[in-house]
């Protein structure tokens, strides 16, 4: 602790050294009418500035050196405008913006906490930019996210986490990658997102029902990756970067390198980290009456690592452009064992080592290919197409067990528990017709092939197969300078296949207890032959209202659906990892709901304001209950089964910044999300808590050889009590997280390099994440960490 500070006062002290610099400095302007465009957001990379031009469309970058930079040029409803600069001394531009077709799939940037540019859609959504995430970087890709309003982590442990957006999660959200909506087993409770943080150029978040353009599992919103922007000029680039982590003692390094020649552009990363088992303020835990001791304050077993490889190649040439995606993301992350069946003390005791992972553990491998093109037509219509084959492939190791008296290993990998092998391929088509004229229409539509095989010595969810697809049409219409009208409509159709279990084992087990041969049969029908065909419409319409430069307001009513999973069909069989026996239930139909989002967005260059209200009715939200009913199975306690109920959630974001001076401002974000269970009048479960997060933060560009751009920012998380659950589920108390965080750009010797110097959960305070997946043992979350990350372009 006393070190971290210590490195955070030597960097604010680094900024009294003296030199020489240049600058660039100007106007932006509307193209059209030649008027300033205040609040303008005006970024420069690769040395990640961000400025608003003032009241006259004025910005100024200062602290430069001479050498190559991109600019690119944010407003709300102009197209941006990236921009290659030789910068060799001061400088003065004035840039013309072109005001932009208001498309209702299309967004602007709103890189920083504080920065609201919005979007030219009806829906809430964020663009952040890569400068940002390195900024906020995290434990992981979704941890980084959730510090934007509205986005919460669902946290597997110290390295693994999935995303959620207004308590919809697992899939209601879908995760899409560079056009291709990434498919990793994510209904299930211990399966992580399989991205890699270090590889993300952008992301935009769709904070509302994004059916219409990606189908069933898109009902709560979408996290969109978007690919690498390419420079105009020949080139070759790249970054290495050196990660490190107190509490887990984390190591890990990332390498990239890029290059631009001609028609053709390559980049290619590389990543692996490796972690121990992570420290909490605690001694002991509590889980199933049992009080289990946390030796050294280190949560057994959770260590893992990882190992990524990427790479993206792009060809443009006259109106064509293609991409080529590659990824290989594998991981290993241990399990605490004093959870994973029945509570034992001596797999508890520590083993001597932090770093070592035993089983229970878990491999995951996913591997994606992605291609891309566009192809423009004319200069206002278009055809873009995506295709995708992802392999996920999982395995969840414990050694040999059985719950039945009269069962064997198996010959090969006898200690695999449940193995998981999905294979996805998918492809969407894109027409947009009068793209930059006052009405411009989309047609596309997309299908999708699903194959998945399981094994293990458990049993938890059958081999199934599912064919899915739809079409859709958009219309956007601007009826004059200030209004644009948007709206659409999308048919889907799926056939799910599922293969049908009968546990011998399971039948034998249950003779000997003395069950009648009719029960025998029943209970040992694990899953059934099934073969249902679902067939849905969603809609959606709405404008964006733009008065003035300074106000905007968006408003989308639509209707929603979601195809059920195949493990809320037929899933049926005890999961350690998810601690309970889980049950589907194949009479459910789609599940179906309208929602009604209003964006409002405040900006006069000082002081911000955006306000997110939403409301979502679902006819039969699908959501796990328990049913009182113990199950056959031994030592499995409770069934719970998937079932469908009335439902309403409601809430909304809201954000403000205030800029007090060029150096200092402050933000506030609150978030909240009420649910009901309208037909038992429960919550529904994982609903996450009020959170108000409040930042000060100094920055500036420095006239120094040393330091030419610097940001300290100070962090109060406040999270609330969570006493709003659902049956059977339990309330987690709030607290109070304090962090801090120095980033700073680097010149020395003409060389440039960033670092990252932040502590999290400053004073080790104990708390409890109500979305965690060890939140059932009462564990509390990772305790203080110190994080530094240095990246060095080249």
């Amino acid at each position: 602790m006393r070190l971290s500070f210590t490195m955070l006062f030597l960097t604010v002290g680094l900024l009294y050294a003296f030199s020489q610099s240049i600058s660039i400095g100007g106007f932006v302007h509307d193209a059209e009418n030649e008027s300033y465009l205040a609040a303008s957001t005006v970024s420069l990379e690769p040395v990640g500035k961000h400025v608003q031009a003032d009241v006259n469309g004025y910005f100024l970058f200062e602290g430069l050196t001479a050498a190559n930079y991109l600019m690119k040029v944010s407003f709300i409803g102009y197209d941006d405008l990236l921009i290659p600069i030789n910068l060799q001394r001061d400088t003065l531009v004035h840039i013309h913006m072109q005001p932009s077709p208001l498309l209702l799939q299309e967004v602007r940037v709103g890189a920083e906490r504080g920065d609201f540019n919005g979007a030219a859609s009806s829906l809430p959504v964020t663009e952040i930019s890569k400068n940002y995430l390195l900024k906020n970087s995290a434990a992981n890709f979704i941890q980084t996210l959730s510090s934007i309003a509205g986005i919460s982590s669902m946290d597997i442990g110290a390295g693994f986490s999935k995303p959620m957006i207004r308590g919809f999660g697992f899939n209601r959200v879908a995760v899409v990658d560079k056009g291709v909506v990434q498919q990793n087993q994510q209904w299930g409770a211990d399966h992580g997102l399989e991205i890699d943080q270090y590889d993300v150029d952008g992301v935009r978040v769709h904070k509302g029902p994004m059916s219409l353009f990606y189908g069933s599992d898109a009902i709560g919103g979408v996290i969109e990756i978007i690919p690498p922007v390419i420079p105009f000029e020949d080139m070759f680039w790249g970054d290495a970067t050196i990660i490190a982590k107190s509490n887990n003692d984390l190591i890990g390094a990332s390498v990239a390198a890029s290059v631009k020649r001609g028609n053709m552009f390559v980049r290619g990363r590389a990543t692996v980290q490796s972690y121990s088992d992570y420290r909490v303020p605690a001694d002991t835990i509590e889980y199933l009456t049992w009080r289990l001791p946390v030796h050294n304050g280190r949560m057994k077993n959770t260590a893992g690592r990882e190992a990524n490889l990427a790479l993206s190649v792009n060809y443009s040439k006259d109106n064509l452009s293609s991409w080529f995606h590659l990824s290989d993301i594998y991981s290993k992350n241990g399990f605490y064992p004093g959870a994973h069946g029945i509570p034992s003390l001596d797999r508890v005791a520590h083993d001597d080592s932090f770093r070592n992972i035993e089983m229970p553990f878990a491999i995951s491998n996913h591997f994606k290919l992605i291609w891309n093109s566009e192809l423009k037509l004319t200069d206002n219509d278009k055809i873009m197409l995506d295709v995708g084959y992802q392999q996920n492939k999982r395995e969840e190791l414990s050694a040999f067990h059985t719950h039945y008296g009269n069962q064997d290993a198996p010959v090969q990998k006898p200690n695999v528990e449940l193995q998981f092998g999905l294979n996805t391929l998918s492809g969407s088509a894109r027409y947009v017709k009068g793209e930059g004229k006052r009405w411009s229409k989309t047609f596309g539509g997309s299908i999708e092939y699903q194959h998945n095989r399981v094994g293990g010595y458990s049993f938890l969810l059958p081999d199934f197969e599912r064919l899915s697809g739809g079409l859709f049409w958009i219309n956007s219409v601007k009826l004059n300078d200030k209004f644009v009208l948007t709206g659409g409509l999308r048919y889907d159709m799926g056939r799910l296949n599922v293969s049908e279990f009968y546990d011998p084992l399971l039948a034998e087990f249950l003779m000997l207890q003395g069950y009648t041969q009719e029960n025998v049969e029943f209970y040992a029908m694990r899953a059934a032959n099934l073969d249902r065909v679902f067939g849905d419409l969603s809609g959606s319409v709405g404008f964006e209202y733009r008065p003035s430069t300074i106000h905007s307001l968006k408003f989308n009513v639509g209707r929603s659906f979601r195809y059920p999973g195949a493990n809320e069909l037929s899933s049926n069989g005890l999961h350690h990892g998810a601690f309970r026996h889980e049950q589907g239930n194949k009479e459910l139909s789609s599940e179906r709901g309208y929602q009604l989002n209003i964006d409002y967005l405040y900006e006069n260059g000082v002081f911000n304001v955006r306000l997110n209200p939403f409301v979502s009715w679902f006819e039969n939200y699908i959501y796990l209950e328990p049913t009182g009913g113990w199950s056959v199975l031994p030592h499995a306690g409770q069934i719970y089964r998937y079932n469908e109920a009335e439902a309403l959630v409601a809430g909304g974001e809201l954000m403000m910044g205030y800029k007090i001076n060029s150096m200092w401002s402050v933000n506030m974000d609150v978030e909240y999300v009420f649910n009901r269970n309208i037909t038992d009048n429960y919550a529904l479960p994982f609903t996450p808590p009020t959170v108000v997060t409040t930042d000060i933060t100094y920055s500036g560009n420095s006239m120094k050889s040393l330091i030419s751009n610097y940001e300290i920012k100070l962090e109060n998380r406040l999270v609330m009590d969570q006493t709003s659950v659902a049956r059977n589920e339990a309330a987690t108390p709030g607290a109070a997280l304090w962090n801090i965080s120095a980033y700073v750009h680097w010149h020395i010797r003409g060389k440039m390099f960033i670092t990252l110097l932040q502590v999290d959960n400053i004073f080790n305070t104990s708390f409890m994440n109500h979305l965690s997946f060890y939140k059932k043992l009462n564990a509390p979350e990772p305790g203080r960490n110190i994080q530094l990350i240095v990246k060095i372009p080249f």
